[in-house]
């Protein structure tokens, strides 16, 4: 502990999570960029309101106002916009929220999303993780569901721990990922290095035989992305893609920042040496034209979980795609409000001062903006404040 500030490492136990988010009195974003960032619905369906960053969809997550977001850096209006949310009466946030983003509304539109021409039985759900990270919890929630409405549906991903459950297919093979890493480092392209898995996704895809794919991230050095589209073409199997990022229509970046190239064509990329970095080569118009040839005649319905990303994609290549707004879901059985008075005596955080909490992956890098709740918590040095950032690397945790 250090002063106002506690900095810990990520928490991967979704009921201690839950708790942290029930005990603070604001939740804040001060990320770069977001498409519709999942830790502020998790707050609020604990209880806990929302204020960050005006970045991406990130204000689109607010159950009250898109006001009570400020433009990236502008610390001392985030200052002032605490200060009036804990002002306001909020004591409806996690009804509004449950009702918003509970994960089965969220599946009931992606059922309705798969059956616009027609019943699918058969599902394939394809991501990069299961059961953990965002997408990962999202997909896994799907998975359920579907399950529960007589579908028969199973999950494919490639990285992660190896869940042993039926229906859950690992195609990923962990040495060749991170030889796909190296590679993509050293050559400027990605999607590229996993042969092996990849034959054994679509292996496993020609004996379950979906009506449907639903495809999520598809990058992290775990898939090549052009067999597969060439085999999915192939075999005229129907996608529903959601677009978590903009990875899917940029030469590389998952997020393009003010960078307006890929409304043209990526080349000479700003952002090389970030995210899916290259060492020394730019191949961000090659893999750009490659995205641009295999999506064009995709049978491809495009889903965002925000407007602001779906505002972004019509001034894409992928312009005339069919796109829709369908907003993640959780898991309202983990994340509501709990008494987390315990917790709050185990930090020794006085019982009269207000805790504002930030949680993000990697939280102190530069997309997340740690650095900016740290910032806040200077400024408010001597204030009945008590800041908790929740997902640093465990070198820079201060427990």
């Amino acid at each position: 502990m250090n002063n106002n500030t506690l900095i810990l490492p990520k928490i991967t136990n979704q009921n201690l999570l839950a708790q942290y988010y029930s005990m603070a009195d604001v939740f804040a974003i001060c990320s770069k960029r977001e498409n519709f960032p999942t830790t502020c619905i998790e707050a609020q369906c604990c209880g806990t309101p929302v204020v960050g960053f005006d970045t991406g969809g990130t204000k689109e997550t607010s159950v009250y106002s898109e006001n009570d977001f400020v433009p990236h850096g502008d610390v001392g209006s985030l200052k002032n916009r605490i200060a009036g949310i804990l002002a306001r009466d909020t004591s409806d946030v996690a009804s509004k929220a449950y009702e918003a983003y509970s994960k089965d509304n969220m599946a009931k539109r992606y059922l309705e999303e798969y059956d616009i021409d027609g019943k699918k039985q058969r599902i394939l759900l394809l991501d990069v993780n299961c059961k953990f990270s965002s997408t990962g919890k999202i997909v896994y929630d799907l998975f359920n569901y579907l399950k529960k409405e007589g579908r028969e549906v199973t999950i494919c991903y490639g990285r992660g721990e190896l869940i042993k459950e039926d229906g859950i297919f690992k195609f990923g093979l962990d040495l060749e990922t991170k030889i796909h890493a190296g590679l993509a480092r050293l050559t400027g392209y990605n999607g590229c290095f996993s042969p092996f898995s990849t034959k054994r996704l679509i292996r496993y895809i020609e004996n379950f035989k979906p009506d449907i794919i639903h495809i999520h991230e598809l990058h992290a050095y775990f898939v090549n992305i052009k067999p597969l589209i060439k085999y999915i073409k192939k075999r005229n199997i129907k996608v529903v893609s959601t677009f978590h990022c903009e990875y899917m229509y940029t030469g590389k970046c998952g997020y393009a920042y003010t960078c307006d190239k890929y409304r043209r064509v990526c080349g000479k990329c700003p952002a090389v040496h970030e995210y899916p970095k290259s060492l020394f080569f730019d191949k961000t118009k090659q893999m750009f034209l490659l995205k641009k040839k295999l999506f064009k005649d995709l049978d491809m319905r495009i889903v965002t979980p925000s407007q602001w990303l779906a505002d972004r994609i019509k001034t894409s290549f992928l312009k005339d795609k069919p796109i829709r707004v369908i907003h993640n879901g959780i898991d309202t059985d983990i994340f509501h409000p709990v008494n987390a008075s315990k917790l709050r005596e185990e930090l020794k955080i006085p019982s009269d001062y207000k805790i504002v909490l930030a949680v993000a992956p990697d939280i102190m890098n530069d997309r997340k903006g740690g650095q900016w709740i740290l910032k806040l918590a200077e400024m408010m040095k001597g204030k009945k404040y008590f800041f908790i950032l929740i997902g640093a690397d465990e070198k820079k945790a201060i427990c």
